[in-house]
């Protein structure tokens, strides 16, 4: 009975998350006798959509196979800035995708790049943070990490935040490398293969835990500001228990928002932690926030629409499931922006939740989140296909 529902939690997770418990229930399913990893569902057909968005491609560039991890796109001012899993990082022009340099590192890479105008960083499958100068892509310094890390190294306040598999966050010095703090958390036994990313404000460090926690550290000495239970892990098998929160957190000055696995989409209080709203919403994928709502990509690919003062649903869109949705961007004009399984960008209307526009960049998977600027959104597939798209009604 137990291999059952553990297969059957298996079929109907996302693919990454699949593939990572597969690893880890090994033993048992082998224990168990004959029993197989069940196929994954296909993706929906899509079906014809009314074209009131043009995507526009203003350019495209190759920066090399960055495969099935957190590789999104690090726009600045004037840059692209893309790593591939071979350790490769690639700036290229904001503006045309010419391409400025290539810094060839020779490591192996699980996750994309972090960092901002003046110095980048990215970590390898052994733990290692690498900065980069942003202008060049010359090394500036090397840190070693507790352990793998497999999200973008977060950067700002003077400070470079890494979150490692252990579920420790550290924070480094961005001059030097060398370690400010360190703060340890066991995960459980059993999580899915995948993190959010710290999220840094002015004075604190917010992270999401695999057992359903929100952790608030003071950014100075990574003391324990405050913590909230977002969601309690129930069931009887660890499948059944899993809580973690993958989706990367999002705030504004009325709150912080996030959603996390088998669980809850929820608003906090910054200051306290108190939970103002919490809704059940299971979601692995990822959240966007945009003017008044909340967008939360279900692990079932539902997309929904949340009112981000009470948690009502707005409106929810369940036309592409399985179709394996990346986190959202948005338009300049504030409608919504996902890659999917099958190399498409997608456009659903911000008031409706309908399709509106669609073209597909390559046949790869697009699981990064789109980056937006203030005139175009930047892509990144799994197959190092990065372009620039723009919006026209």
């Amino acid at each position: 009975m137990r291999k059952l529902t553990v297969l059957r939690a298996l079929a109907e997770m996302p693919v990454l998350r699949r593939m990572a418990l597969t690893t880890c229930l090994t033993g048992m399913l082998f224990i168990a006798g004959c029993a197989s990893e069940p196929e994954p569902t296909p993706p929906a057909t899509l079906t014809a959509t009314t074209a009131e968005v043009n995507l526009l491609r203003l350019w495209s560039s190759r920066a090399g196979e960055a495969g099935r991890g957190r590789f999104e796109p690090l726009v600045t001012d004037d840059q692209v800035i893309v790593a591939n899993r071979k350790g490769k990082v690639s700036s290229f022009s904001r503006e045309t995708g010419m391409r400025r340099w290539t810094r060839e590192l020779d490591v192996r890479l699980n996750s994309g790049v972090g960092g901002d105008e003046d110095r980048l960083y990215v970590a390898d499958i052994d733990g290692m943070v690498h900065a980069l100068n942003s202008a060049t892509g010359e090394s500036l310094w090397q840190a070693a990490a507790s352990s793998e890390i497999l999200v973008p190294v977060a950067s700002g306040f003077g400070v470079a935040v890494v979150r490692s598999t252990d579920g420790r966050v550290s924070a480094l010095n961005p001059e030097d490398g060398s370690e400010r703090w360190s703060v340890s958390n066991t995960p459980p036994a059993l999580t899915l293969n995948g993190y959010s990313r710290p999220l840094l404000l002015k004075g604190g460090v917010l992270t999401g835990l695999d057992d359903g926690r929100l952790l608030a550290l003071n950014m100075s000495n990574g003391k324990l500001i405050w913590e909230t239970v977002i969601s309690v892990p129930t069931g009887r098998s660890e499948v059944e228990r899993l809580v973690d929160i993958d989706a990367d957190i999002v705030l504004d000055d009325e709150g912080i928002y996030l959603a996390n696995y088998q669980g809850k989409a929820a608003r906090i209080e910054p200051t306290r932690g108190q939970v103002i709203w919490s809704v059940p919403l299971s979601a692995g994928a990822g959240i966007g926030l945009h003017e008044d709502s909340l967008i939360v990509v279900g692990d079932n690919d539902t997309v929904y629409r949340l009112d981000k003062q009470t948690g009502q649903t707005i409106w929810s869109n369940e036309t592409m499931p399985a179709r394996r949705l990346s986190p959202p961007a948005f338009t300049p004009a504030g409608d919504i922006v996902l890659g999917d399984v099958e190399g498409y960008v997608h456009v659903l209307d911000f008031k409706t939740g309908k399709a509106i526009g669609r073209t597909r960049l390559t046949e790869e998977p697009i699981n990064a989140r789109p980056i937006a600027t203030d005139d175009a959104v930047i892509v990144q597939a799994t197959d190092g296909l990065v372009a620039a798209y723009r919006f026209a009604r």
